[in-house]
């Protein structure tokens, strides 16, 4: 039983890995250069939106530094979607009466009811829309002034339906935590989405620091809530009806990354689960329609990107069965580890291409954030299986969002936004790490040399995830105990 499902989780990670290794060959065939973007193009009317949602320690931030893109007063528009049930709108109230005096144009829009999340605020902003031209910005998303100045001329052509910017971070180096996030989507921004966009093939608006057509978005229906990645959704409808994406990464709006542990995992959730609705509803139109093979191919792997964590999951456990069975196989035990090996050189090798990318070069730091990117993933593995596991049910849930912390200027001493993420299975998490504790004496006591990498990877990747968010956990529950007493 045990060879059938190491089979079968070997012929399901085979496609992964090679479709990682392809992006790299690909990547050194193609130019990788921005697309040309037409000169002395005329400025349209650009509606600027900004969803919001409880977004105090950030959200000042966001608003002056949009105040402050450089382009025509007359054809400037911002709408401030606020969602807020706390102090942020009258926050927002505050920032927009000292701004208004420069000239530009804001609106605070309230809704009703939070009736479609992120989706129903930007569809409910886009109906009260004047831009021809509507850009999206994220709370924790700093714009720099020539933003838009950049990014318009490309709809010069007027089939280009949406232009992405590339993600910046504000805190890459804040702790170990932000130095691996910010590689990884460094890995989505400076690799997949460049050849991707190259190829000619979809790909996606990461749903801020992109700029869209009016009319593009209203052909392809509009924003729909019923995925936790509207973004992603969105951009198969309309690239299926034939419009064009560009893919700008000369053009870099910094962001913040998620520090805590239980922020990051709330991102990854969103990410993960999202993915796989989008793919239940655009995979059978992707596979029947009228697109080429590459198309297909790549964006099945696109959508189907977060059903590797299944298998990555499933390899861990089987690892770890292996290792500590009461009668250890000589002969099962190396092959597991060739397995997890052959995964992860595959992976090391896409995160090592991703930092000379990036770098240029690669320094000593860079080498010692290989591993700990690694063992980050394998440790995200089981919360990711749980996302994936959601979408393929289609169980439904609401759309909870990244909490945002800011530069700590606006926020007061134990003051934050809790992630409310549940014990158990953090717990289960930290109960796994444990047991490669145990597993890597074993190994060391039988001299299986090959599989104390992956012991110590997983031990770390584990025990990181679990015990950082069961402290985090403790760490919220204190600090909203202390509000409340204050």
């Amino acid at each position: 039983m045990i060879w059938v499902i190491l089979s079968v989780i070997a012929v399901a990670l085979a496609p992964h890995a090679a479709h990682r290794l392809s992006l790299l060959i690909r990547l050194r065939r193609l130019r990788n250069e921005p697309p040309p973007r037409p000169a002395g193009a005329p400025s349209p009317m650009v509606t600027v939106q900004l969803p919001i949602y409880n977004e105090r320690f950030v959200v000042e931030r966001l608003l002056r530094s949009v105040a402050a893109l450089d382009y025509p007063r007359d054809l400037l528009e911002i709408q401030v979607l606020d969602d807020s049930t706390d102090a942020t709108s009258e926050e927002i109230r505050r920032i927009i009466a000292d701004l208004l005096p420069s000239g530009v144009s804001i609106a605070h829009i309230r809704r009703p009811a939070r009736a479609g999340f992120k989706a129903g605020a930007l569809q409910y902003g886009l109906e009260r829309a004047r831009g021809e031209f509507i850009a999206i910005l994220d709370a924790d998303f700093v714009p720099p002034a020539d933003f838009l100045r950049k990014a318009v001329p490309y709809f010069a052509d007027p089939r280009v339906g949406m232009v992405q910017a590339r993600w910046g971070f504000l805190n890459r180096e804040e702790n170990l935590l932000t130095r691996c996030e910010a590689l990884f989507l460094d890995g989505h921004f400076l690799l997949e989405q460049a050849v991707r966009a190259q190829s000619g093939l979809f790909f996606n608006f990461n749903g801020t620091a992109g700029l869209w057509r009016k009319s593009c978005i209203e052909d392809a229906g509009g924003w729909d809530g019923g995925t936790l990645t509207e973004d992603l959704d969105l951009s198969y409808r309309a690239q299926f009806r034939g419009w064009r994406f560009v893919y700008a990464p000369e053009i870099v709006v910094p962001s913040e990354l998620p520090a805590p542990i239980t922020a990051f995992r709330t991102q990854q959730h969103r990410w993960a689960k999202g993915a796989i609705q989008t793919a239940r509803r655009h995979l059978p139109t992707l596979f029947t329609g009228a697109f080429s093979w590459r198309h297909k191919i790549e964006g099945g792997f696109h959508l189907l990107a977060h059903t590797i964590h299944p298998l990555v999951a499933a390899l861990a456990l089987l690892n770890l069965a292996v290792l500590l069975a009461p009668c250890p196989s000589s002969s099962l035990q190396p092959v597991v580890s060739y397995l997890f090996t052959g995964l992860s050189f595959s992976f090391l090798l896409y995160l090592l291409a991703v930092q000379r990318l990036e770098k240029g070069k690669l320094d000593q730091n860079a080498w010692a954030l290989l591993p700990a990117s690694l063992a980050l993933s394998i440790g995200m593995s089981f919360a990711n299986t749980r996302s994936v596991i959601e979408g393929m049910l289609n169980i439904p849930s609401g759309f909870v969002r990244t909490p945002k912390r800011g530069d700590g200027a606006a926020r007061p001493p134990g003051c934050s936004y809790p992630a409310r993420h549940g014990w158990r299975l953090p717990l289960l998490e930290t109960l796994v790490a444990a047991s490669f504790l145990w597993a890597l004496v074993v190994t060391i006591r039988h001299g299986w040399w090959l599989a104390l990498p992956g012991c110590l990877l997983h031990l770390f990747g584990f025990g990181f995830v679990g015990v950082g968010t069961l402290t985090a956990i403790l760490k919220e529950k204190q600090e909203s105990a202390a509000a409340t007493l204050a």
